[in-house]
């Protein structure tokens, strides 16, 4: 408690610091000032000729932030605005020429509205600079897209070509000039670095990077491991943590050994601008290829296959073994070549000719390493076991295809002469694949995490729910909804990481569709870029909404309490809701209105009067099924001919499996139009009726204990309803009794009554209660023939179970 306090008022101090540090703001006057300042700045800025990317997206920014603040500002001072127009209004307007009033009323009214104008006036100034603001936001923008079209459209000479050749060639006195004397500056600033008061900070910044680098990195993993293996609780979330900490440990301990030996190498800022530029690049990209590295060699765990969290055969995961270093290494090299052309300020041709090297390496690595993971693929179509391996999931399937289409593309642009094209496709490749593997690191451990502090089958079930005083099942429940909207924040994050890697985002490419002759039909225009958005569109909806049913499915509604057929209700309905809003964005995105679609509707409409009766007919009853729920999945059906278990409610039939295990697909109508008869709908238990006939000489009392014996014997026999033996008939051949109990489904009778029937034969035998007999048979003829005795009188033949003697 004490713990408590203490922090408490730290934080109210903290808070109570921060609010009189802004409360003496400056006055609405000076900050209209200051905001202009700023965005002529901005403008004055974005007019300059030798502009670079970098202060574009800069410049967009601080325009974003003045549109904020001028917001702000017109909403501070619209209040004293309203109170100064109702002082003018309660104070009236001025009278008639020629009428006299008080000189005091006059004079207030004066000062009102001067105030009041002077108020109007500031709002308008801020109102002003936000529209300012917000169109030159759209004009950095637009001059953002237009540098990077510029930028993929540049053409230069072909890899086939001879001036490709000849211009490096041509080049590489002046380049090798250039290289000659930066390396002498680094040379120099080094050997500056060995100084006497260097020294020593140098030696022991060099011993502790390298020992970070090596011995402490070995160390922190194995500690990483035995603490995952004996601290943590038993679950999934060991997995994941470990590659979680294997991958951090890469990184930090690499990053900061690098960042130690660049401290001791300018402890004392003897490196010149260019090199201490050049060296702090360098440490920032070895930092990124540390966790590139990590990051890739704790997934794939080619030697710890119980640890691996991907579904990665082994044979996968030893030949994509060296992948991550190959790709640290390749984004080393060709990150440090780039900013070493830009330092010593390399020829146009040595530029393009390590552009196109760049775009060849990383796409020839992942081409590789897809061919090595599909054959991996094959290979494994059968395991040791003769079963089907997991199909590879839908988004996995989509981005390999996605990849090979940039490989591809890059290769022609390579070959064609487009050479930023193709190094800026294979650049994206390979940030698209580091994010994909860092956001499906962070969706895993997040549902680990979930799964073991909340999950109603975790190691800290109990714990939470002593916590929180909750139900198990509602613990289980929220923590899945949880893991649902942070692994949906992930995703948005990871697809801002991706787009962020296209420059000005993604919109750009799909501009470039714009130079197209747009085509026109019936007044209407179809412009290819919202072609292309709209089918993308629909794509992606359809696979978010498949992915979200899915996690209903297999997730969120097995741990309700909701039955199954209510689970695949919800399922389905949840599928035709979003596949219309999905249709609905993505007819909005191809720019029709309204009175498009109405037309659109019309023709449907003539086709549904001719041809589609009986297809709309059906989906509407199944939506009727799923609403009403007369019959759900699991149902006891019988519908005509058909009698079996409902399997699955379609759009437009419904699946029955009957008892011979086929399937009858029946027509959702049918369920609407005709009689249809639900074994389990209110009642789910089962009925047995047996109807046992006893010859008349049968002590009905005796034979009536053993067949509630019998009953009462049956495990499967519910004991309410109470089981019950009445005499349901006696006539001149035979007493018939009626054997009545229930079970717990309707599915259980006919074994049930099989295994009665057996027990109630076996005791009456046992207690020499004989049968019922057919009636003896005689046939009678004249003259010297004799009687014939049919095969049911007295010489019928014995039953194993008679007694000899008989």
């Amino acid at each position: 408690m004490r713990t408590l306090r203490i922090f408490f008022t730290a934080l109210l101090l903290t808070v109570s610091v921060a609010a009189f540090a802004q409360a003496p703001d400056d006055d609405p006057g000076t900050q209209i000032g200051d905001l202009r300042g700023q965005l002529d700045q901005i403008e004055k800025g974005m007019k300059d000729e030798n502009i670079t990317d970098s202060t574009i997206d800069d410049l967009r920014g601080k325009a974003g932030d003045i549109v904020g603040k001028s917001q702000k500002v017109s909403s501070s001072l619209s209040p004293n605005r309203d109170a100064a127009k109702a002082r003018l209004d309660q104070l009236g307007p001025a009278p008639a020429a020629g009428t006299k009033e008080a000189p005091e009323l006059a004079a207030t009214r004066k000062d009102a509205q001067k105030a009041f104008d002077a108020v109007d006036a500031q709002i308008k100034q801020a109102d002003g600079i936000t529209l300012e603001a917000q169109q030159t936001t759209s004009q950095l923008a637009d001059l953002r897209r237009i540098r990077f079209q510029q930028f993929l459209s540049r053409r230069t000479s072909s890899p086939l070509s001879r001036p490709f050749w000849l211009e490096p060639a041509k080049a590489f006195p002046r380049d090798s000039a250039n290289l000659s004397a930066f390396a002498g500056g680094v040379k120099t600033d080094i050997a500056n670095s060995w100084t006497d008061g260097n020294r020593i900070a140098l030696v022991i910044c060099v011993l502790f990077g390298v020992l970070l680098m090596t011995g402490v990195r070995f160390y922190l993993e194995k500690r990483a491991r035995h603490l995952t293996a004996n601290r943590m609780p038993p679950g999934r979330l060991r997995r994941s943590a470990l590659i979680l900490g294997i991958t951090l440990t890469s990184a930090l301990t690499t990053g900061l050994g690098t960042q130690l030996l660049y401290l001791g190498l300018n402890w004392n800022e003897t490196f010149t601008e260019d090199t201490d530029a050049m060296a702090k690049a360098l440490v920032r990209i070895i930092f990124f290829g540390a966790f590139i590295a990590g990051l890739g060699r704790a997934l794939i765990s080619a030697k710890r296959p119980s640890w691996r969290l991907p579904a990665l055969s082994d044979e996968t995961a030893l030949s994509l073994r060296r992948f991550p270093m190959l790709f640290s290494l390749a984004v080393v090299l060709f990150y440090f070549l780039k900013e070493l052309n830009r330092t010593i300020g390399t020829s146009l041709a040595a530029t393009v000719m390590t552009s196109s090297l760049q775009a060849l390496v990383l796409t020839t690595l992942t081409a590789i390493g897809l061919v090595r993971l599909s054959r991996s693929q094959h290979v494994s179509q059968v395991d040791e076991e003769g079963d089907a391996p997991s199909p590879r999931p839908v988004w996995a399937s989509l981005f390999i295809a996605a990849a090979w289409i940039a490989i591809v593309a890059s290769w022609i642009g390579l070959l064609t002469g487009f050479v930023a094209f193709a190094s800026f496709m294979a650049g994206q490749v390979v940030w698209t694949i580091i994010v994909l593997s860092a956001t499906y690191l962070a969706m895993r451990l997040v549902d680990d995490l979930f799964e073991t502090l909340l999950s109603e089958k975790g190691p800290m079930s109990a714990r939470a729910q002593a916590i929180f005083g909750t139900h198990p099942r509602l613990l289980d429940q929220a923590g899945v909804l949880l893991s649902g909207i942070v692994r949906l924040a992930l995703f948005m994050f990871g697809v801002v990481a991706v787009i962020s890697g296209f420059g000005a985002g993604a919109s750009d490419i799909l501009t470039l569709g714009t130079k197209l002759q747009t085509l026109k039909i019936y007044n209407f225009e179809f412009k290819p870029d919202q072609i292309l958005t709209a089918i993308g569109l629909f794509f992606l909806g359809l696979l978010a909404v498949r992915v979200i049913k899915n996690w209903m499915s297999e997730q969120y509604l097995p741990r309700t309490n909701l039955d199954p057929g209510m689970r695949s209700s919800l399922t389905t309905l949840l599928g035709y809701v979003g596949v219309v809003i999905v249709v609905a964005i993505a007819l909005l995105a191809m720019g029709l209105s309204v009175q498009n679609v109405a037309w659109v509707a019309s023709a449907l409409s003539v086709g549904i009067g001719f041809g589609l009766q009986a297809i709309v007919s059906n989906f509407i009853s199944g939506l009727i099924l799923l609403a009403e729920r007369p019959v759900k999945v699991g149902d006891w059906v019988v519908l005509d001919d058909a009698e079996g278990d409902i399997r699955r409610i379609n759009v437009r039939a419904t699946e029955i499996q009957v008892s011979d295990r086929s399937t009858i697909i029946v027509p959702n109508s049918s369920f609407i139009t005709k009689p249809v008869r639900n074994m389990t709908m209110s009642n789910p238990q089962g009925r047995v009726l047996i109807k046992l006939p006893m010859p008349l000489d049968t002590d009905p009392v005796e034979a009536r204990d053993h067949m509630l014996e019998a009953m009462h014997s049956h495990k499967q026999v519910l004991e309410t309803p109470a089981p019950s033996v009445t005499l349901d008939s006696v006539d001149r051949a035979a007493m018939t009794f009626a054997v009545v109990c229930y079970v717990g489904g309707p599915r259980d009778v006919g074994n049930v009554k099989s295994d009665l029937l057996f027990d109630i034969i076996a005791r009456l035998r046992k207690s020499d209660i004989p049968l019922l007999r057919p009636q003896d048979l005689v046939l009678r003829g004249g003259g010297s023939m004799s009687d014939v005795v049919g095969p049911t009188a007295a010489a019928a033949p014995k039953a194993s179970t008679d007694d000899p003697s008989s």
